[in-house]
């Protein structure tokens, strides 16, 4: 006969020694009771009920477990997650394009016939404007009223704040509104923003 290798122990037999000795526990503490009148003093519990509350025991416990690692851990996750969004820059942020970009932008749109898209580009071109010159400084989060308000605030007042007016009024216009925009207004945009360029 060859002698082979063999496991000494495995997860499954310890597993069925854990469930022998919770039952053989159970089963002692209940053997103390008397249940009436059931006729048999050998009487037990039937082996699929052990089994269930050994399980049942077993999944308690590694709820409870898991549980507190979470509460435990969840601080160290946020601060990471905090950690990482700080260290990476935002998409919009690192591929923002330019000034230039976007007059180019809105030209192409002006000869397509696309006045809402030139208008917006020659917007988007103004307030990359304003953010090169560190007069206001550009942020996706702030809306059209936040930027009038910031404009009449700048010490002293440019006098081309009527001329970044036009522009953030209309590109308020057409972002919530059906209108839409005409040559006239793509012109009317296109003067505002060569007063904003030339002082």
């Amino acid at each position: 006969m060859a002698s082979g290798t063999f496991e000494k122990s495995s997860a499954d037999w310890w597993i069925q020694q854990q469930q022998q000795q919770v039952g053989e526990g159970i089963e002692a503490w209940f053997s103390g009771f008397r249940l009436g009148n059931l006729g048999t003093e050998d009487w037990t519990l039937p082996a699929w009920f052990l089994q269930g509350f050994f399980w049942a025991v077993i999944g308690g416990l590694g709820a409870g477990l898991g549980w507190q690692l979470y509460q435990i851990l969840k601080p160290y996750g946020a601060s990471f997650l905090r950690r990482d969004s700080s260290r990476s820059p935002s998409l919009s942020t690192s591929v923002q394009p330019s000034a230039a970009d976007w007059l180019e932008r809105s030209r192409h749109a002006q000869q397509q016939g696309n006045y809402r898209e030139a208008c917006r580009s020659l917007y988007m071109a103004s307030l990359h404007h304003l953010s090169d010159r560190n007069l206001i400084r550009q942020q996706e989060s702030r809306t059209d009223g936040e930027y009038l308000s910031l404009i009449l605030q700048i010490d002293p007042p440019q006098n081309r704040s009527n001329s970044y007016q036009l522009l953030i009024r209309t590109h308020e216009r057409l972002c919530f509104s059906d209108a839409s925009p005409s040559a006239e207004t793509f012109e009317r945009c296109w003067q505002a923003y060569q007063e904003i360029q030339n002082p």
